[in-house]
């Protein structure tokens, strides 16, 4: 089977696997557990001693920009929390194309799926920036929901934000024009990992990508990201997007949306 992968890629070979981490890069990463963790959306409102247990039954891995977490028809054995950086989770066609289904954010969730049963993997990750997670084994994690009914609660609530993400995407094929579903994918990754100091707003996404993130055509979302860059709000690379107004982004979002609005309203008013 023939799969496409875009230009990011790095050659694969740490795949759902943290046997390769080293035990110093570990113990560094676990230093300030207590702090980092209560960052993570599904650990928010544990106490000092309750994360203290689950720093024992989790390992810090890290992954470079471009690397894969996992492939399809890998053993499901691990569960994986987002620390820094975003992962993008696709699946593949019959004829072996890829297809971006979602990106995952810090304090999100993946390969839970490993959960429900013991089925191969039918997706795969790969990291769209330098990243670091936290690993847990299918049966560490299943204890952890069992006996900590917060973090149960949290996982829970995550499931349910991903799918409301995904009848919102849904709904937006049929009720959005593309230019708009662009502009809005472009702000929302723009912004979850920009660099403050230097105002980097980069998305590293093929237009392909862009296009499976959004529901729509590659050639139609092409047309609209040159007609982005000619207004110069941003610049198109191989493999990569940058924002470099994002408050022209937002305004010229606004302009679409308003429109869009105003189209729906006068349709209906006219049927």
């Amino acid at each position: 089977m023939r799969v496409a992968v875009s230009p990011i890629a790095a050659p694969s070979g740490t795949r759902d696997s943290v046997s390769r981490v080293g035990r110093r890069e570990f113990e560094s990463d676990s230093i300030d557990w207590d702090s980092r963790t209560r960052r993570v959306q599904i650990f928010s409102g544990l106490s000092h001693e309750e994360l203290s247990h689950i720093a024992l039954r989790a390992r810090g891995v890290r992954k470079a920009r471009g690397e894969f977490i996992y492939m399809p028809g890998d053993r499901a054995e691990f569960v994986y929390i987002l620390r820094q950086g975003r992962v993008k989770l696709s699946v593949l066609s019959e004829t072996g194309k890829e297809i971006a289904i979602d990106i995952i954010q810090p304090g999100e969730i993946f390969g839970e799926f490993a959960l429900v049963d013991d089925a191969p993997r039918s997706n795969m990750t790969q990291a769209l920036d330098d990243m670091l997670m936290w690993v847990f084994s299918t049966r560490e994690f299943t204890h952890l929901l069992a006996t900590q009914p917060k973090v149960a609660l949290s996982y829970i609530r995550l499931v349910g934000d991903r799918r409301r993400r995904m009848e919102k995407k849904l709904s937006d094929i049929t009720s959005k024009a593309v230019s708009a579903r662009v502009c809005e994918l472009l702000h929302e990754l723009s912004t979850s990992a920009a660099d403050v100091e230097t105002g980097d707003y980069l998305v590293p996404l093929t237009h392909h990508d862009v296009a499976s993130l959004i529901g729509a055509a590659r050639q139609t979302t092409t047309t609209v990201l040159n007609d982005l860059e000619r207004r110069g709000i941003i610049e198109l690379g191989r493999g990569w997007v940058r924002v470099k107004c994002l408050k022209q982004l937002q305004t010229y979002t606004g302009m679409l949306l308003a429109f869009t609005a105003q189209t729906f309203f006068t349709l209906l008013s006219a049927g």
